[in-house]
C-alpha cells in the first residue's frame, strides 16, 4: 500500500479496534478503576486528505471542523461547544504543550485547538501554548506572545537557559527532576499536542514522551527505551491529574528514523488522534505506526530493539488503557 491509499482501506487493515466503550467525559470515566481490567476508552481518528497537503496554515476551518467533530465524538455530545464545556470549564487555566524536536507540531493545529476552547467560554488570556524553549518555539513557526493580549505563546527557559523550572527536585517513580514552571503554577489542565512520529529509543515519541520537554533533565532517562522513566514522569501530581485531552497531530507524520525529521520516511497521514484516555491516545498512535512500516517492509520495532514497553507501563499503573483490544476507534 502506498501513501494514496484510501482512508478507509488503510484503516480497515489496521486490526486491534474493540468494541469497548468508555462513558463520555471526565477521565475518571475513561480510565476506570486504577488497574481494572474492565476499563475500556475511546479514540477518535479524524482524518481528510485536504490536510495531507498544502500549506496547513490556510485550512483553519477545515481543521476546526474535524476538531469540533472528533469531540463530539469522543465525548457523545450534540454539539460542538457542549463537547469542550464536558472537559474544561470557563475557569481553566489551560497549558497547551506541543513538541518542536525535528518533526514539530503545526501551528495551525493549535490555533484551532485555541479556538475551540474560546469558543466554549474560556479567556484566551488563560490559554498558554508552551514547550521548551522560545527558540524551538519561533523555530517551529509559532507567535511567541509572553505577557501581551490573547493566547500566550512562550517557552519554559523564555528569559534565559535555566530561568523556568522550579528549584526544588520532585521525585516520581526512578525521575528527579525539576519541572517547569508554566507546568507546575501556570495552569489547572493540560492538552498534550504531540506529533505522530518514531523515536529511536523509545519506539514512537507522542503524548506521554512529550512531557519529557517538562522537565530540566531528560538527557538522564533514555536507557531502557525510556520505560519506566516516561511514565514515572507523567505520573507526577503536575502531569497526570491535569492531563485532559490529547490531540495528536497527524496531519504529517514519520514512520522510521525519528525524532528528527527525515523527509524520506515523512507520511501525509492527514489526520488527528483524539481521546481523553492518554494511554490509549498513544497505543493507538503506535499502532498506527507500526501498520505503516509493515506497509513499508521494515522491521518491527521489537526486532530493532525499542520496543514502546511504556505504553504497556502505564497501562500497568492504571494510568489509562493501553490493550487495543480494550479501545474503541472511531473515524470521523
Amino acid at each position: 500500500m502506498n501513501d494514496h491509499c484510501t482512508r478507509r482501506g488503510f484503516l480497515a487493515c489496521l486490526g486491534g479496534a474493540a468494541a469497548g466503550m468508555a462513558l463520555p467525559g471526565s477521565r475518571l470515566s475513561a480510565l476506570g478503576a486504577v488497574g481494572g481490567e474492565e476499563s475500556s476508552a475511546r479514540v477518535v481518528i479524524a482524518r481528510d486528505e485536504g490536510l495531507a497537503g498544502g500549506a496547513l496554515g490556510e485550512k483553519h476551518a477545515l481543521l476546526r471542523k474535524l476538531l469540533d467533530a472528533s469531540m463530539q465524538r469522543l465525548n457523545g455530545a450534540g454539539t460542538a461547544g457542549e463537547a469542550w464545556r464536558k472537559l474544561f470549564g470557563k475557569n481553566d487555566r489551560v497549558g497547551i504543550k506541543v513538541n518542536t524536536l525535528g518533526l514539530s507540531t503545526q501551528p495551525a493545529v493549535v490555533a484551532a485547538l485555541a479556538g475551540g476552547l474560546v469558543d466554549a467560554g474560556l479567556k484566551p488570556e488563560n490559554i498558554i501554548v508552551w514547550d521548551r524553549f522560545d527558540v524551538e518555539l519561533a523555530h517551529a513557526g509559532f507567535k511567541l506572545n509572553r505577557y501581551g493580549d490573547g493566547v500566550r505563546c512562550l517557552g519554559t527557559d523564555a528569559e534565559r537557559i535555566g530561568s523556568g523550572y522550579q528549584r526544588s527536585v520532585e521525585s516520581s517513580g526512578r525521575i528527579g527532576s525539576c519541572f517547569s514552571r508554566i507546568l507546575a503554577e501556570q495552569v489547572d489542565a493540560l492538552i498534550c499536542v504531540p506529533v505522530l512520529k518514531d523515536h529511536n529509543l523509545a519506539g514512537v515519541s507522542l503524548g506521554m514522551k512529550n512531557f519529557y520537554g517538562a522537565i530540566h533533565n531528560p538527557n538522564k532517562y533514555h536507557s531502557h527505551n525510556c520505560d519506566p522513566y516516561v511514565v514515572d514522569v507523567v505520573s507526577h501530581r503536575f502531569i497526570a491529574p491535569k492531563w485532559r485531552l490529547t490531540v495528536c497531530d497527524a496531519t504529517h507524520a514519520q514512520y522510521h528514523a525519528g525524532p528528527g525529521r527525515r523527509p524520506e520516511y515523512a507520511w501525509p497521514f492527514g489526520g488527528l488522534i483524539v481521546s481523553n484516555d492518554f494511554v490509549a491516545a498513544d497505543a493507538v498512535g503506535a499502532d498506527l505506526l507500526a501498520t505503516k512500516r509493515r506497509v513499508e517492509g521494515l522491521s518491527s520495532l521489537a526486532d530493532e530493539k525499542r520496543p514502546p514497553k511504556h505504553i504497556a507501563t502505564a497501562g500497568a499503573r492504571g494510568l489509562g488503557v493501553a490493550d487495543l483490544n480494550r479501545i474503541e476507534r472511531l473515524e470521523v
